[in-house]
């Protein structure tokens, strides 16, 4: 009674009533509630009080005992069925009334007696002065969708397990119409802890069975969806807040005419979508026509709604997908300069604006902002406060771009532990306009791709047969990226339709735009002949880390003329690494492993014997050996560990979703302190590490003390896909916490799904020990050939997205993993939702590839997906001789046990250098254990025709890489600086190398 009664402003609190009886036959009162004006009606008679038992009660009657009792009108008249050990005697039967009645007395009564009442429930009065103050939706998209709730003085509770005619009172008295969706679908109502008839004024008349309260399972319920619900969404556009409007009525989506949105509409759409403001509204289906209703009806906001579902509405247009409405939003901004698209440079953050920091601030940064803005191409990035600091105190958010990102929060960003910015050193930028604006697709930095020229707002592609360095000359001097390189034929944009902008650009080299060259815009050659004009230009160059847990600490890699290499670890030390930390944003170097620490690389090698002083701007302001000049192979790559490098992770408790909370940073992990954590905070962590949407703090004495407390005072924003790195807090410090304040979180999820975040994939790199860059795997399906896509890249596992997957995907990961065909192609988080990135979307296999990472797809990590959306396969079984591959297309087996011909062989070769008497007969003896090993090896693992074809045999002369990883590390040390010949066509397998942790890894 107590559980069920508070659900509805009566928790029991008291069991038994306080309150003096008045006596006589007169006496009521409401019990079982502290408050006086809510409870279960109970009648003194005879010196006994007892409850009422009636088989209709409604408002009429729960109103008059209200007023009886002076405590307003009548909000509910719920009927209760008590759990045994919990009822009163009944006194009154069957009470009846008008509604206008002075006092209970005045109605039609019963009879006065102590008879068993033949209904199994109590009945209840809720008035105005009592507890209760609202019934609402929570957690949906407008007031009209949600999950149930009744909010009382003393707080919420939710109502589960209601069914379609409990979910119809709900909508009903929310003045939302019927309702179209309810919690549960399934037709079981024998167990119901909630029961309306559905004709019900208020959810406050329905019955209540405390018997069925605790079987309730709130994982189960869907969320209510009635009739006026509205909601809108962006789909098809290049970020989560960019892409074609439409708007959810109720249960049905549809698209709305470009002549019915305004620009007032517009914003609040943003505002909804927690995307900032509206930058511009594309007409005529720029992206793309969508299916369904084209909703007749235009909204008519006045531009400060919260919400799409409060702006008034009227007749629209009527019109086809031809003319469907577009939307481009910003959380970001331009102020305070001479147009929208020059200024300081602000953020949104739950509806109010204040400037970015300055720091690390660039070029590639205001690239991405001014593309976002609709603004065309960054030309200058003034110096901090340049037009002026702002009001507000600026954000510390760090972002670190390529350049080639769709939205600025596509970028890395750090914020933890960031300093505090200084007063007026706010961020700036200073964009050129649409108006014969260039920029550059498809490449791998700002300063190289594909080239597009806005004409009177619209970007074309610009096509030539005879694209030459002059043009590119023009393009790169245009984007400020020094010198044309290289001009070449590009592909054709890989998705959506471009339409054309110039056609036969003839430059001299020396103009100062693209248009100012001899160009058409009209198509003056044939369908085919002319191809998109690509560039590479001198401010291409760029480094990263890759394949390490994040994007401070990984290989080294350079992109050089358009293409990503590797650096040798001949010569490499601290002082080369700290230039790359530095020039990343990354601190200082912590480590400067060698030897392929993070995996080898592939493609080119660029640079070779750095000596670096520690003080350049640049890897490549180093002396080296100069571009490409090298004696190194793969196994030589080098790495880099910086002091940015940050993990997560859940220590000391049963599971990993329970424990300290620590922090990963400057090479040591240290505590978290609780001042300031609040419920965002602690729900973007626990979503971080893969553990439920929810969690809350505990008093933990005796923590175990790490000796380091990195991080204090954490005040995490609702920003769209947070991530603690992107909440503010004070400075790094080693001593942040004073002793007791750190901090013990337990998350809501399961272990199941947990994930610790970074923390693997830095362990595994620390040790040397990660899984090879695109190695696939599935995870919660049946077996090891079905289950959820998962791929490790850039040093952490990630999903892929389920738009656009299909069997011809599937055939793919089911060949890769040695599955043979592909049965299904599932989508819809059908294995569970996994954690993590979402590292593929769009995946466009035509099921010949060798792997996932040969198909075409959107750029790594830049999908618009949640987890919800998580592919996965089922694939029809192991074929037996099939071996699954990396990326790469090297085998993933077990590495073989050391057989009994391999020691005799070793001995005779080791005796043969000795012993050169019996030189010829320990040959011999090499010989026959040699055919021994071959014969024998890999027995246990995989059929030795399969482990043949994927080896190889190593001719005479080479170095026998397959021998044994002893030998193979002997040899190492001595061909240290030979380079590594190529694979020759139709000879990928040979050369394969078993990696420490048994898988192979190709040269």
């Amino acid at each position: 009674m107590r559980v069920a009664l508070w659900a509805l402003g009566l928790g029991v609190l008291l069991l038994r009533a306080r309150a003096a009886p008045t006596g006589g036959p007169n006496s009521l009162r409401l019990a079982y509630r502290p408050s006086p004006c809510d409870g279960v009606v109970l009648v003194q008679h005879e010196g006994t009080w007892g409850h009422v038992c009636n088989r209709e009660w409604t408002l009429k009657e729960a109103s008059v005992v209200c007023r009886q009792l002076g405590c307003g009108g009548a909000v509910g008249a719920p009927k209760y069925v008590p759990l045994p050990g919990e009822t009163v005697q009944p006194w009154l039967h069957n009470v009846s009334c008008r509604g206008d009645e002075a006092s209970l007395w005045g109605c039609s009564l019963g009879a006065w007696t102590k008879s068993e009442c033949p209904y199994e429930w109590v009945v209840v009065a809720l008035c105005s002065n009592g507890t209760f103050r609202e019934v609402r939706l929570v957690k949906g998209r407008s007031p009209c969708a949600g999950l149930p709730e009744i909010r009382n003085v003393n707080g919420v509770d939710r109502l589960c397990g209601l069914h379609r005619e409990e979910a119809t009172v709900f909508c009903r008295e929310l003045g939302c119409g019927p309702a179209l969706q309810a919690p549960r679908q399934d037709g079981s109502v024998a167990r119901k802890y909630m029961t309306c008839g559905g004709d019900e004024l208020t959810i406050r008349n329905c019955r209540l069975n405390n018997k069925f309260r605790s079987g309730c399972d709130f994982q189960r319920d869907a969320q209510v969806v009635c009739s006026e619900h509205t909601e809108a969404r962006l789909v098809g556009g290049e970020h989560s807040c960019a892409g074609r409007l439409e708007v959810r009525r109720g249960l049905t989506w549809g698209t709305v005419c470009d002549a019915d949105l305004d620009l007032a509409s517009a914003h609040v759409v943003c505002r909804e979508l927690q995307c900032g403001a509206a930058v511009s509204t594309p007409q005529g289906a720029h992206f793309g026509q969508g299916p369904g209703l084209v909703w007749a009806e235009a909204f008519r906001c006045a531009g400060n709604e919260s919400l799409l579902f409060h702006c008034p509405r009227e007749p629209g247009h009527r019109c086809g997908h031809g003319q469907d409405a577009g939307l481009r939003c910003s959380e970001f901004r331009l102020v305070n300069g001479s147009s929208a698209c020059e200024g300081r440079v602000e953020l949104q953050v739950q509806g109010a604006w204040a400037p970015l920091c300055a720091a690390h601030w660039d070029l590639a940064d205001a690239t991405v902002l001014c593309h976002q803005l609709d603004c065309g191409n960054a030309v200058a990035t003034p110096p901090g406060g340049h037009f002026g600091g702002g009001a507000s105190a600026p954000w510390p958010d760090e972002v670190h771009c390529v350049g080639t990102e769709p939205y600025l929060w596509s970028c890395a960003v750090s914020t933890l532990g960031a300093p505090a910015c200084g007063p007026g050193d706010a961020a700036a930028a200073v964009c050129s306009g649409l108006p014969d604006a260039l920029r550059l697709r498809d490449g791998q930095s700002r300063c190289d791709g594909r080239v597009e020229v806005s004409l009177d707002g619209v970007w074309g592609r610009v096509l030539d047969e005879a694209w030459d360095l002059r043009g590119a000359a023009v393009v790169c001097r245009q984007l400020g990226c020094g010198a044309a390189e290289r001009a070449y034929e590009a592909a054709a944009p890989a998705r959506g339709a471009v339409p054309l902008g110039l056609s036969r650009v003839r430059c001299a080299g020396t103009e100062p735009r693209l248009t100012r060259c001899n160009v058409s815009a009209a198509a003056l050659v044939s369908a085919g002949a002319s191809r998109d004009a690509g560039v590479v230009c001198s401010g291409s160059l760029q480094v990263r880390l890759a394949a390490g847990p994040g994007r401070c600490a990984g290989r080294v890699e350079l992109l050089h003329a358009g293409e990503w290499g590797t650096v040798c670890d001949d010569g490499w030390d601290l002082r080369d690494a700290q230039v790359v930390c530095r020039q990343l944003g990354c601190g200082h170097a912590l480590g400067a492993p060698g030897a392929a620490h993070f995996g080898a690389g592939a493609g080119r090698i660029w640079m070779d014997e750095l000596a670096c002083e520690g003080h350049e701007a640049a890897l490549w302001r180093c002396p080296s050996r100069g571009w490409g000049r090298h004696d190194c192979g793969h196994k030589e790559d080098a790495g880099a560990l910086c002091s940015e490098s940050v993990a997560l992770r859940l220590r000391g408790g049963a599971g990993p979703c329970a424990g300290w909370l620590d922090v990963f940073h400057n090479g040591t992990w240290g505590a978290v302190c609780s001042n300031a954590l609040k419920d965002a905070s602690l729900s973007i962590i626990c979503q971080q590490l893969g553990c439920g949407e929810r969690g809350w703090l505990e008093n933990r004495p005796g923590h175990t003390s790490l000796g380091t407390s990195w991080v204090d005072n954490i005040q995490c924003r609702r920003l769209r896909s947070s991530t603690l790195w992107q909440c503010p807090s004070a400075p790094w410090h080693p001593h942040s916490c004073t002793r007791g304040e750190e901090v013990w979180i337990t998350c809501a999820g399961s272990s199941g799904t947990a994930t610790q975040d970074s923390g693997e994939a830095l362990n595994c790199s620390l040790m040397g020990s990660c899984p090879e860059e695109g190695e696939l795997r599935v995870r919660g399906g049946e077996d090891r050939c079905s289950g959820r896509v998962e791929l490790w890249h850039a040093g952490s596992w990630g999903t892929v997205c389920d738009d656009s997957w299909d069997l011809a995907d599937a055939e793919v990961v089911c060949r890769q993993l040695g599955c043979g065909r592909a049965v299904d192609a599932v989508a819809g988080a059908a294995f569970g939702p996994g954690s993590g990135p979402v590292w593929l979307d769009e995946v466009g296999c035509r099921g010949s590839e060798a792997s996932l990472w040969g198909c075409p797809a959107q750029p790594w990590g830049r999908g618009d997906c949640g987890h919800k959306e998580d592919a996965g396969v089922r694939c029809a079984g192991d074929t037996g001789a099939v071996t699954p591959r990396s990326a790469s297309g090297s085998p993933l087996v077990p590495a073989p046990a050391l057989e009994a011909g391999t020691l005799p062989m070793a001995l005779g070769l080791a005796l043969g250098t000795l012993l050169l008497v019996t030189s010829l007969v320990l040959g011999a003896r090499w010989f026959r254990g040699r055919d021994a090993c071959r014969g024998s090896g890999m027995s246990g693992s995989l059929p030795s025709e399969g482990v043949y074809e994927d080896i190889g045999v190593a001719t005479a002369g080479e170095k026998d890489e397959a021998a044994g990883a002893a030998a193979a590390a002997v040899l190492e040390e001595e061909y240290d600086d030979v380079a590594e010949p190529e694979p020759e066509e139709g000879d990928a397998e040979e050369g394969a190398l078993l990696s420490p942790t048994g898988s192979y890894r190709k040269n």
